[in-house]
């Protein structure tokens, strides 16, 4: 297991190199290596996250149950989570829930379990690959078909300019990582 998450965070850091998103990489592999940790010890689970949260997009946040929102106050910093270490308070923490997950640039899990609102991605997808396409999950490049949870993590990748965002698909797990409104790695 771990042999082939080092695998993955090679081609991960791979991908990463022409990187716009001024957000250290060492924190970019780090969501990483959590996320494929979680992965490898759990199956069927959803995921999104949003890494370089700034509180200046608090409009597009909503918090439809403050139960789900274990980070509130608390500002757990993943650089100090060990992959595969068991604590009250961390991504494995809130598999159950849906919604996303944000980091702020330092590192610190600000909120869980909050819905992403007012991102638009029909009008990001026009933006970004503008012409004539089946549909949005053609239009922004995804191999298959894709539901509410990436389209609203790649059209925050690109809304939210500066953050790095992360999607496990529930029903495939698929592994994404999207910035400025693009596919930058599929796993």
């Amino acid at each position: 297991m771990e042999n082939r998450i080092a695998d993955h965070l090679h081609h991960i850091a791979h991908d990463l190199v022409d990187s716009e998103v001024e957000l250290p990489p060492e924190l970019k592999l780090k969501t990483a290596d959590l996320i494929l940790h979680l992965m490898a010890r759990r199956r069927s689970f959803g995921l999104f996250v949003i890494l370089g949260w700034q509180n200046k997009w608090l409009e597009y946040l909503d918090r439809p149950d403050s139960g789900q929102d274990l980070f509130a106050g608390r500002r757990i910093n993943i650089m100090n989570i060990r992959p595969g270490e068991r604590r009250r308070y961390d991504l494995g923490a809130t598999l159950n829930f849906d919604g996303a997950i944000l980091i702020d640039r330092r590192g610190a899990i600000v909120h869980s379990g909050v819905i992403i609102e007012g991102v638009r991605p029909r009008l990001v997808a026009a933006k970004v690959n503008p012409g004539r396409f089946e549909d949005l999950s053609e239009q922004f490049g995804f191999d298959t078909k894709v539901h509410t949870r990436h389209l609203t993590a790649i059209a925050s990748s690109y809304v939210f300019r500066g953050s790095t965002v992360f999607t496990v698909s529930e029903e495939t797990g698929a592994f994404h990582i999207f910035e400025l409104g693009r596919i930058i790695h599929r796993g």
